[in-house]
């Protein structure tokens, strides 16, 4: 709070300038004067949250200030001070608009209660600005969702006043997901969302573009009927707006019981848009769909592991597609639950790599790390046909670069991919391999550009970068299965290598 002082008294004007800092570090003087007229250009100048004044000063007296303050619309918090009880003086300060008024000698524990008053309401008004500042029902919705201010009365007042919502009534949510397609896709959307709900009678909607998410979404409110308007939402999904999508979508509906739900309601909408994946294209999927729907275990098809093999035999890319389409065939016959769907696609794609390493196809392992992560985000199905086919594109591009290297060299590389947790060294591979370990060094780098030393490293990196983002061992754990005696020292590692600990890369991966 900057708070100018006018007081013809020195010491009064000196001594309250070193107590108010002391009272509240965030009380500012930023000015004084000694008269009316000083304290006229003072606060011009400063601009001042609040002025102490005192009334019977030379030049110009306190409210013949205060007067001209009013009338150029001056609206500072004023503390009026006087030696003079005379009600006259009293009532002419508080015509003028005053916070209080405090007779001399000043008492501490009153002037400090009297500006705490102050404080307060300065908070207030500033919560008002600030509210002030979301004119569209758009931007409260959002402000809502981020927890950017408190759901309250004032607030209340305002969606009341202004777009007839109250905070405390039911709300629905209705979105549409575009996934990489936003771009291209969300204005028409938009404008189907618009022009298709506009004429409703039964309720009032705002429609949300929400890039970060990639969805178009609609937040509607002054429901009369919750399950009437759902049902026209799902009809508006299959009808109407898929018609104008060529790409992958997913389609929510969630409710809440008033506007402090929204936030809460708006993360369940996310979390649950991973059902996509268990319904036909089009369904929206709702409480109430989730409810009434009969969920069954998936049971990953055997013959799925032969199909995988004699794909990879014969390095035919066309082959490896059909196997994912058996596999899309097996997940779509009934409603399974996403963890399963989810969890049934990273052991296919674990058992291609095992496959491809224990066949020779590379010598050295692939990182999962990046196609893991791409299923575990999927929310349709063709996100998952490409993070699968792109991982065996890896592979054949892997095994082109593996025919320059030695059969040395690229058993080298598979054995250290098998025994890299297993503390295994330079000499000890060369005993298996039966060369000599300073001939397999020289090989080693010259046909690879890495050393013994750091591509054992580098296999322990990226397994203890899988583990901390796919799963949740704790450090210990996890140096013990890359092959690390110390947890602490595996930290420092990390840190050298990725230039953050290893607790730190698991938050930003969350």
């Amino acid at each position: 709070m900057n708070i100018v002082i006018v007081e013809d008294e020195n010491s009064i004007r000196t001594g309250l300038s070193g107590i108010l800092p002391k009272l509240n570090v965030n009380y500012h003087v930023v000015g004084t004067a000694a008269n009316g007229r000083e304290g006229l250009e003072v606060i011009r100048k400063t601009s001042p949250d609040l002025v102490i004044m005192d009334i019977r000063m030379p030049e110009m007296d306190g409210l013949t200030m205060l007067g001209h303050l009013r009338e150029q619309g001056s609206l500072c918090k004023v503390i009026v001070l006087s030696a003079y009880s005379d009600f006259s003086y009293a009532k002419r300060a508080i015509e003028l608009s005053i916070e209080n008024y405090l007779l001399k000698p000043i008492k501490i524990p009153e002037l400090k209660n009297v500006l705490e008053s102050v404080q307060k309401s300065l908070n207030q008004e500033l919560g008002k600005d600030k509210l002030e500042q979301y004119l569209s029902l758009e931007q409260i919705f959002r402000g809502s969702i981020l927890a950017e201010f408190p759901i309250d009365e004032t607030l209340n007042l305002t969606t009341r006043e202004r777009y007839g919502l109250d905070v405390s009534e039911p709300l629905a949510l209705f979105s549409v997901w575009l996934g990489e397609r936003y771009e291209d896709y969300m204005e028409a959307v938009q404008k189907v969302l618009e022009e298709y709900t506009g004429r409703a009678t039964d309720y009032r909607r705002t429609v949300i573009q929400f890039p970060r998410q990639q969805m178009v979404g609609v937040i509607l409110y002054n429901l009369q009927n919750v399950d009437k308007t759902r049902k026209r939402y799902e009809k508006l999904a299959q009808s109407i707006i898929r018609r104008v999508i060529d790409g992958s979508q997913a389609f929510n509906w969630e409710e809440c019981d008033s506007l402090s739900g929204i936030a809460d309601a708006f993360e369940e909408l996310q979390a649950k848009r991973m059902w996509n994946l268990s319904f036909p294209d089009g369904t929206v999927v709702s409480p109430q769909l989730l409810e009434k729907t009969d969920v069954t275990v998936l049971k990953y098809p055997m013959e799925i592991d032969s199909m995988i093999r004699q794909a990879v035999a014969a390095d035919d890319e066309k082959q490896f597609s059909r196997v994912v389409d058996a596999l899309i065939g097996s997940c779509r016959e009934g409603v399974h639950q996403p963890e399963e769907i989810r969890e049934a696609w990273i052991r296919f794609c674990m058992g291609v790599m095992t496959l491809v390493r224990n066949t020779g196809k590379i010598s050295e392992p692939l990182s999962t790390q990046d196609v893991v992560g791409r299923i575990t985000l999927a929310v349709s199905w063709p996100e998952i046909r490409d993070a699968t086919e792109g991982m065996y594109r890896m592979i054949l591009e892997a095994e082109e670069e593996d025919d320059d290297v030695s059969l040395l060299v690229k058993r080298a590389k598979q054995m250290i991919g098998e025994y890299y947790n297993q503390g295994i060294t330079l000499e000890e591979l060369a005993q298996k391999l039966c060369v000599s370990e300073e001939y397999l060094s020289t090989q080693f780098k010259k046909e690879t550009g890495v050393s013994f030393k750091d591509t054992v490293k580098k296999h322990r990196i990226d397994k203890i970068k899988e583990l901390l983002l796919h799963s949740s061992l704790k450090l210990n754990q996890i140096a013990d299965m890359v092959g690390y005696s110390d947890p602490k020292y595996m930290s420092k590692v990390f840190k050298e290598e990725v230039g953050v600990l290893p607790a730190e890369f698991r938050k930003m991966g969350q």
